[in-house]
């Protein structure tokens, strides 16, 4: 049958697994035969040539090749809550009717499309930032942490209070639209704005207190996410706290949001997408850090090396925040 033997094909993973962030393109049958150390007869019998008919059984060796490295990344991401050092992706060929495989650095892949030059430049640094996270046993820390970042993206962001919350650990809110005042109002003002054309984010957070900085996270319990969809009912309520700090509404548009170190179940995270539950995992927090964190967390003249003093500086300034209901 087509494909690697499995001790090559474990070779391969492990390869992709210390491909290096600035590790240029490369086609994954170069990559294979460098990594694998095949010899030109080896390489013949195993991976097609660019002009081989797409019914060549060797593009299946090649095909089987790709899905390992895709499903490499997939574990890396969601079980082991990592950011993978590279990428792998497919052109087609038009001209030859088949799809060419390519793996690369991640920085290296993010730097040639364009990214913002910054964001690489902090991600050179995502396993300090997601060492840092992971070790969050604080549910408080992270529930400043979530305020932080969704004050960066929304117009209004607080933490609730500590306790009697009613399961909601940070609350934000954008307008869905401006309207200009002479259109609506009898008052004429450069803009109008209307309480329910809001949309509201309200944010659950659960820190894995076992979790070890490097470690792989545990599951989180499915009961949790139930938990979570229980606070979104009594905010649609008329007992709902939230119905009178940020005016969430019966028929106010909201979107839930998870924020957690732990990771999740394929059952967990299917029932959040199903029910339209956003999460943040360990991987989404790290991204969201890199993305959003102030320069002082990631000073430039340090060559945007992870700052953790800096960081724990901008949490308490969120955490100060913190509203009773």
């Amino acid at each position: 049958m087509p494909g690697l033997d499995n001790a090559r094909e474990v070779q391969l993973v492990a390869s992709f697994d210390n491909i290096g962030l600035d590790k240029p393109e490369i086609e994954l049958t170069e990559f294979a035969a460098m990594e694998l150390r095949l010899n030109p007869s080896e390489r013949a019998s195993l991976f097609p040539e660019l002009n081989s008919p797409p019914e060549d059984e060797r593009r299946v060796t090649l095909a089987l090749s790709a899905a390992s490295l895709a499903a490499r990344r997939k574990k890396l991401l969601e079980k082991d809550g990592r950011l993978p050092e590279g990428v792998v992706f497919m052109r087609s060929s038009t001209l030859l009717n088949s799809p060419t495989y390519y793996v690369e650095g991640l920085l290296a892949y993010l730097a040639r499309n364009d990214e913002d030059p910054l964001l690489v430049g902090r991600l050179r640094h995502h396993a300090a930032v997601r060492a840092f996270v992971a070790g969050i046993g604080d549910g408080f820390l992270l529930e400043a942490l979530a305020s932080a970042i969704l004050g960066n993206l929304y117009e209004t962001c607080y933490p609730t209070q500590r306790s009697f919350d009613q399961g909601i650990d940070c609350v934000a809110s954008s307008q869905i639209l401006k309207l200009h005042s002479w259109c609506c109002n009898a008052d004429v003002l450069p803009e109008i704005e209307h309480l329910g054309e809001r949309m509201h984010i309200i944010a659950s957070c659960k820190a894995n207190e076992g979790n070890a900085p490097n470690g792989i996270p545990a599951t989180i319990s499915p009961a949790h996410v139930r938990e979570l969809i229980g606070a979104w009912l009594i905010q649609r309520s008329e007992s709902g706290l939230w119905t009178r700090r940020a005016g969430v509404k019966l028929l106010s548009p909201l979107q839930l949001l998870l924020v957690t170190t732990y990771r999740f179940s394929d059952a967990s995270l299917s029932m959040c997408r199903d029910l339209g539950v956003a999460v943040w995992s360990l991987t989404e927090i790290t991204f969201l850090i890199c993305r959003h964190a102030p320069d002082a967390v990631f000073p430039a003249n340090a060559g945007f090396a992870f700052n953790q003093t800096a960081m724990e500086t901008w949490l308490a300034a969120a955490d100060a925040t913190r509203v009773n209901v």
